[in-house]
């Protein structure tokens, strides 16, 4: 709820509205209702803290289930510390491949008592390829890839996300891994400039990225296409850009044009956007798609299982989920790694608004032809 992942939380409030007047604060089970209540831990966006309030949730809450969401540093300890106490656990809001082998986790094995969906890396980087193919550049790709779990994985000189680039035609420069908080980003902007780098693909949070936008504007560095991860995700994060922010790329992993319905409230992607603008008087996100599923999947696993006291069973009924959700089927079986069900993805751009100042438009759905294009890809234009 506080940190640098804050933006993360902002629909907790509104889907948790939802879910207590879908539901009526108790759930049907085997016939017979129970009353369930919901622990909000805050990990103030730090792993430790995370891990500290996991365990606080088991040992003194003494929780059935545990929900995490939003970037490996939140997801990763928390299902670290279910996993140790045999506490059932399901996820979402971090790609899989950090999730799963920056646990450590053996795709022999996989492990026991922890679940999540999201997308991966490797679907990311197939379906940002053709979109950058569409537009012009002379095909030399900056990485800004921070040493964190996130950074760590795209930027893997083996499994991650350079070997593509590089058999897609790209030159990839690669400045290598820094700590954040950054206080700027001059050496990175230095070597892409130097470079010639026309695309930037990363992954940083919020405010660092305005750090290193602002930092770009300033050294007079014009990249053609920029693609940030976590950063482009969220409008507040994009409004105080302004123009500056026209342009820029986001992957886009939910939006109100995703052709999905909530089996929790029934409601179309385009309905719970609406619903959340009109409740809050603020635009949608990505992230409220996956705030929404996550509870979907939480309550519809709970009315499968066969006995609501007992970790085991709570854990076979997750494993057996296969559910259609407002972000698409969720299917824990499916893979691509244990535990693990991948969901779509497309690529959006931000785009001057009719509504808004800044909104967000799908642009390539390459990947994922059921979700619907409704803008042209274009360059970043500069005054």
């Amino acid at each position: 709820k506080t940190g640098p992942l804050a933006f993360f939380t902002e629909h907790i409030p509104f889907v948790l509205g939802q879910v207590k007047k879908t539901l009526g604060g108790r759930i049907k089970v085997n016939g017979r209702y129970h009353p369930y209540e919901i622990v909000i831990k805050d990990s103030q966006s730090d792993p430790n803290r995370a891990s500290e309030v996991t365990q606080e949730l088991i040992l003194k809450d003494g929780v059935n289930l545990v929900a995490a969401f939003a970037t490996p540093e939140t997801v990763n300890p928390v299902s670290d510390q279910c996993e140790v106490n045999g506490v059932p656990c399901i996820t979402n809001d971090a790609p899989l491949e950090p999730y799963f082998f920056g646990r450590k986790g053996d795709p022999k094995k996989g492990f026991e008592w922890t679940y999540h969906f999201f997308f991966s890396g490797d679907e990311l980087v197939h379906t940002m390829i053709p979109y950058f193919d569409r537009l012009k550049t002379n095909r030399a790709l900056g990485g800004l890839w921070p040493n964190d779990g996130d950074g760590i994985a795209q930027s893997d000189t083996q499994h991650g996300f350079p070997p593509v680039y590089q058999k897609a035609g790209y030159t990839v420069v690669d400045p290598g891994r820094f700590d954040m908080p950054a206080s700027n980003y001059n050496a990175q902007i230095g070597t892409f400039k130097s470079k010639d780098v026309q695309v930037v693909q990363g992954v940083l949070p919020p405010p660092e990225f305005t750090t290193f936008w602002n930092g770009a504007a300033q050294q007079g560095f014009r990249p053609k296409i920029v693609y940030v991860g976590k950063a482009c995700e969220f409008p507040a994060a994009m409004q105080p850009l302004g123009a500056r922010a026209i342009g820029l790329t986001v992957e886009v992993w939910w939006s109100k044009f995703h052709p999905y319905h909530s089996g929790l409230t029934h409601q179309s992607s385009c309905e719970l956007a609406d619903a959340y603008e009109k409740a809050s008087g603020r635009m949608w996100s990505l992230p409220l798609g996956f705030r929404h599923s996550l509870f979907e999947v939480i309550f519809n696993v709970l009315q499968r299982t066969e006995n609501p006291e007992k970790a085991s069973s709570i854990r076979d009924a997750i494993r057996a989920t296969d559910y259609k959700s407002i972000v698409g089927r969720i299917n824990f079986a499916k893979g691509p790694l244990p535990n693990c069900a991948l969901t779509p993805l497309v690529v959006g751009q931000w785009v001057k608004g009719r509504k808004y100042p800044l909104e967000l438009a799908i642009v390539d759905n390459s990947t994922t032809k059921e979700v619907p294009v409704n803008h042209e890809p274009f360059a970043i234009r500069y005054a």
